[in-house]
């Protein structure tokens, strides 16, 4: 009975040349490169910090762009509520100064409404005067 690795093995070798073969076929599986699947942990940071600084600072780009992106929208709007304000302002001062206009009018109209009606007076006078005369 031998020992391996702390455990009892029970070898009876059928032959010699059984056995030189068994020895190179171990030697040749011990030869053969082992398969690295993944390297799990780097030995000079931890991978769970690096993950959450990753994190972190993809939060802090998508963050980042989208306040950039809200600040040119607040002054854009900004900029489009002064132009808004200003139009509306000149609105008015037009509609103003077209009531003023019309009331203009309408006082000019009354005038020339009693400018006729005092120029027909006078003509109906001057014609009854005249008709009597005649």
């Amino acid at each position: 009975m031998t020992q391996s690795n702390g455990h009892a093995v029970h070898f009876q070798p059928a032959s010699e040349e059984a056995l030189v073969n068994d020895i190179k076929e171990m030697a040749a599986k011990i030869r053969q490169p082992l398969t690295v699947l993944e390297k799990v942990r780097d030995p000079d940071a931890s991978f769970e910090q690096k993950s959450h600084t990753l994190m972190l600072e993809s939060v802090d780009k998508i963050t980042s762009a989208w306040v950039d992106e809200l600040v040119s929208l607040r002054d854009n709007s900004k900029v489009i509520e002064e132009m808004v304000k200003e139009q509306a302002d000149k609105v008015k001062g037009e509609m103003t100064r077209l009531h003023l206009l019309g009331v203009q009018a309408m006082r000019e109209a009354q005038r020339g409404h009693e400018v006729l009606q005092n120029l027909g007076n006078e003509l109906d006078a001057m014609m009854a005067g005249h008709a009597k005369t005649h």
